[in-house]
């Protein structure tokens, strides 16, 4: 698991951040072009680590996971933004119109996983689940699972991007970050889940689950 340095050498994990924008359909593609041209300004202050649009599970949504060394960290990105005169006036002041409502989520990496960038284009799927119990109870069983999943998939290019759980926002919430070289990778993994052992176990442990298909935008480090 990726980590930070807190105060007086305290090590604490890197934390990301889910941020999901819902848009008015009528300005999807205003936004999106917008993105492309002015995002750099935000991508200066804090490390992004994928920007997507959703296709199937949510419609006319902004999809990006932000990476942080600590909380501190954000609060002074975050304060930096607010004090960035072309950020406010070439961006956020202009979007601000387009958005019907903005959800975020604070994320740290399942112990004992990594976040495992791909080499390769394809899309992406984010599954939420919501599990029972404190992480330390399905962590390690959720873990398991997406191996055997990446197992029964690695012929056919679907890969883990990373395991997280929720430590602000919705709590006992997991999220997994899957690239397929295509969308019926989606498919062809739910299929290849639902005859694992690992599921069965699994599968007391989660109460509900929600899968979104994201295509990469054009800023996104992710592709």
């Amino acid at each position: 698991m990726k980590q930070g340095q807190g105060a007086e050498g305290e090590t604490r994990p890197v934390v990301y951040e889910l941020r999901t924008y819902s848009l008015h359909p009528n300005k999807l593609r205003e936004y999106l072009d917008l993105t492309s041209k002015e995002f750099h300004l935000r991508t200066a202050h804090s490390k992004l680590v994928g920007f997507w649009t959703s296709e199937i599970g949510g419609l006319n949504q902004a999809v990006h996971i932000w990476e942080y060394g600590s909380l501190s960290e954000r609060a002074g990105v975050r304060a930096r933004l607010a004090g960035d005169p072309e950020w406010v006036g070439r961006y956020f002041g202009r979007i601000l119109p387009m958005l019907q409502c903005q959800e975020n989520a604070l994320l740290t990496l399942l112990p004992g996983t990594q976040l495992s960038l791909p080499l390769n284009k394809g899309v992406y799927e984010l599954q939420t689940m919501q599990m029972q119990g404190a992480p330390g109870l399905w962590s390690k069983t959720l873990s398991q699972w997406v191996q055997a999943c990446e197992r029964a998939r690695q012929n056919a290019g679907t890969q883990a991007v990373g395991v997280w759980g929720s430590i602000l926002g919705h709590r006992q919430t997991a999220i997994v970050l899957w690239q397929h070289p295509d969308p019926d990778g989606c498919l062809a993994l739910a299929d290849a889940a639902s005859s694992l052992p690992e599921g069965d176990t699994l599968a007391p442990l989660v109460i509900g689950s929600h899968s979104k298909l994201l295509l990469p935008h054009a800023v996104s480090p992710l592709q």
